[in-house]
């Protein structure tokens, strides 16, 4: 609920448009408000190809880099939102919100060294931010069950190509695995055994 929070956050100001003065190109801020406009009337993908655009038009206007991601985000492409938020991000290292959203979306990679990197970062630009706070912990957290969870299946997968013909191995590496809801994994060796 609080990531959800942060994130609207996070488009609200960037969704309150910006000025031709604030970038150098006309037809780029254009483009940006009619996305925001777009956002506004909940038209995701054309309001990301206006934000696509308006980035192409001016490369260094940083709310269209992260209104971009934060659309990309709302259209599930993670990947592409990651590094959208990557590049506003370089144009604008002290965003926290662009940094908190960029963690969030690392962690449902599960990649938790980048978003703890993430994260880090936008703690020395706010360190009273609880929401940033909360996010590398839980980041902090979940790297450590990644590590029990890999750690774990490796000694058990080690366990069953040790010994390749006994059924337990593989019933147990199958549980090993339907205990981190893995199911093909598990149905996998379940079968096996």
């Amino acid at each position: 609920m609080r990531r959800a929070g942060w994130i609207a956050l996070a488009i609200g100001i960037a969704l309150l448009g910006i000025s031709e003065g604030e970038a150098g190109s006309k037809d780029a801020v254009r483009r940006f408000n009619a996305g925001v406009e777009l956002m506004r009337q909940g038209k995701i993908d054309a309001a990301i190809g206006e934000f696509r655009i308006a980035t192409q038009e001016d490369p260094g206007l940083a709310p269209a880099h992260l209104s971009l991601a934060s659309a990309l985000e709302k259209a599930g492409r993670t990947d592409e939102a990651i590094a959208a938020y990557k590049t506003a991000v370089a144009l604008d290292p002290q965003n926290a919100a662009a940094l908190n959203n960029l963690g969030v979306l690392y962690m449902k990679k599960d990649d938790y060294d980048e978003a703890i990197r993430a994260l880090e970062q936008g703690l020395r630009v706010d360190a009273s931010n609880a929401t940033l706070r909360q996010n590398l912990a839980n980041a902090q957290n979940n790297k450590g069950i990644a590590g029990e969870r890999e750690a774990r299946i490796a000694e058990a997968r080690r366990q069953a190509e040790a010994r390749p013909t006994d059924p337990r191995a593989a019933y147990n590496l199958g549980r090993v695995y339907a205990s981190f809801y893995m199911k093909d994994e598990a149905f996998e060796w379940l079968g096996k055994a």
